[in-house]
């Protein structure tokens, strides 16, 4: 789905010098920028921060190196038995080709910047789930099924499933996207759908073992591609639902909401945002009730200032959950991994 970004972000210091230097940019998301580059992508994520299909006006510092190096991260370790779309230098063998472009950018932000194949991402989100939560949830309750696949009933929220379950949802241009059936998707693009879903599958189960040994859950996750590959973003913070172990086990026992090691405490505030707008004779509270696609909505939120403490928290967040994933600071990642200096 698209979103309006803030006149204040659209343009930032990286992308007017590659513009500058004759990139063509193809494509500007809540996140990435996208250019073309000979047969291949080159995106650049910033750190832009968006909540309720709202990019807001604001930016969390080393947010885009986060993702960048966490993509980095798990396609070229955990999940390195699976093709996917990153590409690899022809000067440094083992890292990434954005390595090439170097001498031609050398002013290049190399530490969120991935070079990728180009790939026919499917119009749907391919949301995969270890536990019973999010968006499906209500219906769940009311239907017991999610994705159009029969639980077990009464699962309290956040249960952990015996195994993922796929739940779809399409990409709407305006408005919300809309939770469809797993039956839905896979008719419609028959073995290569199959194969794709049990791909993912497969390489959510790794991730999630993986993290779990690190004391971290990825409660659910959104993955972007095409039938053969992994591609876009990969289990980041942004994509996905994270949840420290200890504190999902005292949250089920005491029947409560787990904390999310991700951007919810910017959710939070934002819920609670009191907006100049009405509906029905009353005040709407909250960002999540206002109307994506309203221009007086949008002109409002990205005047709208998030307090220092939440961007500062942000960022925290996402470099704490890099260091427990990877065992690893980010700069000492991007040195000795990426071969950044």
């Amino acid at each position: 789905m698209g979103a309006v970004i803030p006149n204040d972000l659209k343009e930032t210091d990286f992308n007017r010098y590659l513009k500058s230097a004759g990139l063509n940019m193809v494509f500007q998301g809540k996140t990435r920028d996208m250019y073309d580059f000979d047969s291949n992508l080159l995106i650049v994520a910033s750190d832009r921060l968006s909540i309720f299909e709202f990019v807001l006006n604001t930016a969390v510092p080393r947010k885009g190196e986060v993702l960048t190096a966490l993509v980095h991260f798990w396609l070229t370790n955990v999940l390195s038995n699976f093709q996917h779309h990153l590409v690899e230098s022809t000067t440094k063998p083992g890292c990434n080709a954005v390595h090439d472009l170097i001498s031609s950018y050398p002013d290049l932000p190399i530490e969120r910047s991935l070079v990728i194949k180009k790939v026919n991402i499917l119009p749907f989100e391919l949301i995969f789930r270890h536990h019973i939560g999010g968006s499906v949830y209500k219906k769940y309750l009311e239907t017991g099924m999610a994705g159009g696949q029969e639980l077990t009933p009464n699962l309290p929220k956040w249960s952990k499933l015996d195994t993922p379950i796929f739940t779809p949802s399409t990409k709407e241009e305006t408005g919300h996207d809309i939770n469809i059936d797993a039956d839905f998707f896979l008719d419609k693009y028959g073995e290569h759908g199959k194969r794709l879903v049990d791909m993912y599958t497969e390489g959510y189960k790794q991730a999630y073992a993986y993290a779990e040994e690190r004391g971290i859950l990825i409660l659910d996750t959104k993955f972007e591609g095409d039938f053969f590959l992994f591609a876009d973003e990969v289990i980041t913070p942004d994509s996905s639902r994270f949840c420290d172990v200890d504190n999902w086990r005292a949250a089920m026992e005491d029947n409560i909401e787990p904390a999310f090691l991700d951007k919810q405490v910017v959710r939070e505030w934002g819920l609670t945002v009191g907006t100049p707008f009405e509906k029905e004779g009353r005040k709407i509270i909250g960002l999540k009730n206002l109307d994506p696609e309203n221009k007086k909505h949008i002109k409002w939120v990205h005047k709208l200032p998030v307090p220092d403490e939440i961007i500062e928290e942000t960022m925290n967040r996402y470099l704490t959950i890099f260091e427990r994933l990877t065992g690893e600071k980010l700069d000492h990642y991007q040195k000795h991994e990426m071969k950044i200096q």
